[in-house]
């Protein structure tokens, strides 16, 4: 145990009450299953899709952080993340691309086959990043008049 002054150093985990949930979207389904078996292992709840249904299955899986391997269509892609920047539960974004990241300016991009320790620390830092849901109007409302 860590006590004051001792001259260890305390642990530098970090303890959630809900795990991340972290969905992996992606055309390389081999990218896909391992990157989600290493991240379950790690302690994050973790749900796979494909390309083709990405913003049906943020609102399922209602996840905090999206690990997104673009497809080949970059027109595509940024349409997929403009939709998915204006939903109402809007997911935290990380790209992992294979070469050029400097092409998606602006946006957290991690290589896709970086190690899994900085794979978290970039998934880690989007989640902080994250804009927490909206709060429907007529639920704001009630809160606010009855205080």
């Amino acid at each position: 145990m860590h006590e004051a002054g001792d001259g260890t150093e305390p642990s530098t985990n970090v303890r959630r009450l809900q795990p991340l949930r972290v969905l992996l979207a992606g055309r390389d389904r081999k990218f896909v299953r391992v990157t989600s078996f290493l991240l379950t292992r790690r302690g994050y709840e973790v749900a796979q899709t494909g390309l083709v249904d990405v913003a049906g299955a943020v609102e399922r899986h209602r996840a905090d952080v999206l690990i997104l391997e673009p497809g080949e269509s970059r027109g595509r892609t940024a349409q997929l993340i403009s939709e998915l920047q204006t939903a109402e539960t809007s997911p935290a974004l990380l790209l992992v691309v294979s070469g050029d990241g400097a092409r998606w300016n602006g946006l957290a991009v991690s290589d896709k086959w970086t190690p899994i320790e900085d794979l978290v620390e970039k998934i880690e830092a989007a989640a902080l990043q994250r804009t927490p849901p909206t709060i429907p109007a007529p639920v704001a409302e009630r809160e606010s008049t009855s205080l």
